[in-house]
């Protein structure tokens, strides 16, 4: 019978011991590990000899120890660098213990990282690999998973289609198997057979592959609120009509890619129903093209609903355009908006040697952040009447708050 989380009677032969409030227990625990920190590993053994101490302790801090979980494996390593505890812990789901399976309703974070191929590993990782699924369809209070450089099987994808309190999902650099698309409805199971989650990041390694198709088609995209991934990704997606998208943030973004610049407006027009945030990221580039057309070509002519706007534009471009004529481009490019709140105008970290500047050094040199008169001058004059609602701007590291009626300078976010 699986473990019930409730907390036994304290009992010295036929009488009862005084009773100290679970709250206090609770305090130790959370002195030992506080809560929303990352466990070390000292910590991990120290709560794991606190559990072991009596049934009493295990309900208290057997939550906490499997709050996250790590799978870790290297495939190019001559020895199998699985986490033993995860390992074991893994070994005992699948033999069915009850304590294992309900430290596995415990989990709230999953991570699973450099599990990429079965190829050249060694029986035991892959059968671990193989394993590993099984134990995440035990995970059912799982609210974060994280795939990075993995190898996703059919049974992972069933597994996650099963997790019905999973509120974000990332994927990044993971290789894909095909023949998901061959799964079919379970006879004896209500499960849906697409990915429904609230909050999604995709990355696709720079080698290709058919990861970001195989995926999109398992997004439903009726209950996605929040997406952050590259334009390649975000091209795949067919957006349905009743789209409630809130937040999208698009990376990788070529400013001499024609075909870019025909597939953006499309995809923000057909996403942008109900947006309220987008931030575009363009890549680095070695040379200036007509920035300002690529501009007006890129952002959205619907704006009803959009109160913040990010855009992280390379470092040559800051180099190129000032913080002035930026924000007049910006502003001219999406027209009046009186929903906008925040606008962000940051650049990548530079990349431009100084003898470009005309320093006559090739060393890094990255530019300073403009003073802070600058940019609030900018907001009042150029930003404001097109935004009247603006209450937060930031300009190539200057940020400027909205306080009381007047411009104070902020930490840049």
């Amino acid at each position: 019978m699986l473990f019930e989380c409730t907390m036994p009677e304290l009992r010295v032969g036929n009488g009862s011991l005084q009773t100290i409030p679970v709250e206090i227990y609770l305090e130790i625990v959370g002195h030992l590990a506080p809560p929303g920190e990352k466990l070390s590993r000292q910590q991990t053994k120290t709560l794991t000899r606190f559990a072991s101490a009596c049934r009493l302790f295990c309900h208290i801090a057997l939550p906490r120890i499997h709050e996250r979980v790590d799978f870790v494996g290297h495939m190019n390593c001559r020895d199998d660098n699985l986490s033993s505890r995860e390992t074991s812990w893994n070994d005992r789901i699948a033999a069915g213990e009850d304590l294992a399976l309900w430290g596995a309703k415990c989990v709230k974070e999953c991570h699973f990282r450099g599990l990429l191929s079965k190829l050249g590993l060694s029986w035991s990782v892959s059968l671990f690999i193989g394993c590993y699924a099984v134990s995440l369809g035990h995970m059912t209070h799982i609210s974060r998973l994280t795939f990075a450089r993995c190898l996703i099987t059919d049974e992972y994808w069933r597994a996650i289609m099963a997790l019905g309190a999973l509120e974000e999902l990332w994927i990044d650099q993971c290789e894909c198997e095909r023949e998901y698309t061959e799964i079919s409805q379970p006879t004896q199971s209500s499960h849906p057979l697409k990915i429904r989650v609230p909050s999604f990041q995709f990355y696709e390694g720079y080698d290709g592959g058919d990861s970001a198709s195989v995926t999109a088609e398992l997004l439903d995209l009726g209950r996605l609120r929040f997406l952050k991934a590259d334009i390649e990704f975000v091209e795949l997606l067919n957006w349905p009509q009743d789209c409630i998208l809130e937040q999208l943030h698009i990376s990788r973004i070529d400013y001499a890619s024609s075909e870019h610049q025909a597939i953006l407006k499309p995809i923000l027009r057909q996403a942008g129903q109900r947006m309220a945030e987008l931030k575009l990221t363009f890549w680095e580039r070695v040379f200036l093209p007509d920035y300002g057309n690529h501009l007006q070509n890129t952002l959205p002519d619907n704006v009803q609903n959009l109160r913040s706007l990010i855009l992280v534009i390379d470092a040559m471009t800051r180099d190129h355009v000032n913080p002035r004529e930026m924000s007049s481009l910006v502003c001219r490019c999406v027209g009046f908006s009186p929903t906008m709140e925040r606008l962000v105008i940051k650049s990548l970290i530079s990349s431009v040697p100084a003898w470009w500047r005309g320093t006559g050094q090739s060393r890094l040199a990255p530019s300073k952040p403009p003073p802070f008169d600058h940019v609030q001058d900018i907001t009042l004059s150029t930003i404001s009447p097109v935004f009247p609602k603006i209450s937060y701007v930031e300009i190539y590291g200057t940020a400027l708050h909205l306080k009381d009626g007047s411009w104070v300078k902020v930490r840049a976010a």
